[in-house]
């Protein structure tokens, strides 16, 4: 029996797309209705060409998750889905990316959309299947996306990933170093090391390595475990001969209402144990570094003394 082809319509193909969230092939399409009416709703700009052979409706066209899916049908069966992308695929959520990093076969050519990056391999890399998506392992995706990233915004990206569980750092350390080319290796390399010994945010960093830094503050633990009855506390750093705690407040962390009540709880408690709170901001650490270290000291002499 003949099969009967709908009868074409530009109304229904666009009201299709805009329904559906995903990639449609041309062929698809073209079967489904014709190729004049494809074109017709290209030329309306309702159907929007998102990758080769590839289309969705206008709006959709920008969501990632439209954008990976056409990407996994584009790059097959040679490529896979790396850096910040990856990580999206794998469930962190700090940082929707705009692009998809893909690595591929030096000997494969393929045009690609125009909000991919490529990156080159001469073997295929360690990668696992995520919802029919061949996704690299976590390290493997945190170094490219460190390899992305504006110097400036790498060691805030890294820390973010190593705090939210992204990464871990051993492995990633491990992936490192058996990478003969890595863009800035001292600074990646402090950052695990410094997040391993309990630094987890851009605040603490500059706090490791541009004010409490050196042997005066060896003494000072980071994220220091205090108990207070059935609750344990980690203040950012803790002088437990003087008991003294230190928190770094960022505005990500620190900004409104609910945690303000938080740390002001937290001094509470602290203060029941016999700690005292010194609370620094970004403008401290970063605007008047010795005024920071200034009223550590005082404090330190008034505990001891």
């Amino acid at each position: 029996m003949p099969r009967h082809r709908r009868k074409p319509s530009v109304a229904a193909l666009i009201a299709t797309l805009r329904e559906a969230p995903q990639p449609w092939s041309r062929a698809v399409l073209e079967d489904r209705w014709s190729g004049r009416t494809l074109a017709e709703a290209v030329r309306l700009g309702h159907a929007v060409r998102i990758a080769p052979g590839q289309y969705a409706h206008r709006t959709h066209a920008a969501d990632l998750t439209c954008r990976l899916a056409a990407v996994t049908a584009w790059m097959a069966p040679h490529g896979t889905i790396s850096g910040l992308a990856a990580l999206w695929l794998r469930g962190w959520r700090g940082t929707e990316p705009s692009r998809v990093d893909v690595v591929l076969p030096r000997d494969v050519k393929l045009a690609k959309p125009p909000y991919v990056d490529t990156f080159r391999a001469d073997r295929p890399p360690l990668a696992e299947t995520i919802d029919g998506t061949p996704v690299v392992t976590s390290p493997e995706a945190a170094l490219l996306a460190w390899r992305r990233s504006p110097p400036h915004a790498r060691r805030g990206l890294l820390l973010d990933l190593i705090r939210d569980g992204a990464v871990d750092p051993e492995e990633l350390d491990r992936r490192v170093g058996a990478t003969r080319r890595v863009p800035d290796r001292a600074a990646l390399n402090q950052v695990t090391a410094l997040a391993r010994d309990g630094v987890q945010s851009m605040l603490e960093y500059l706090a490791a390595t541009e004010v409490f830094h050196g042997r005066e503050w060896a003494d000072w633990t980071r994220q220091g475990d205090i108990a207070v009855g059935a609750v344990t506390l980690h203040p950012d750093l803790v002088h437990f001969g003087a008991r003294v705690a230190i928190e770094l407040d960022s505005q990500r962390f620190h900004s409104n209402d609910g945690q303000r009540r938080r740390d002001i709880e937290r001094d509470a408690l602290l203060a029941s144990v016999g700690f005292v709170v010194i609370r620094l901001t970004w403008e401290d650490i970063t605007r008047r570094p010795q005024w920071c270290r200034a009223r550590v000291r005082e404090t330190l002499r008034a505990r001891t003394f």
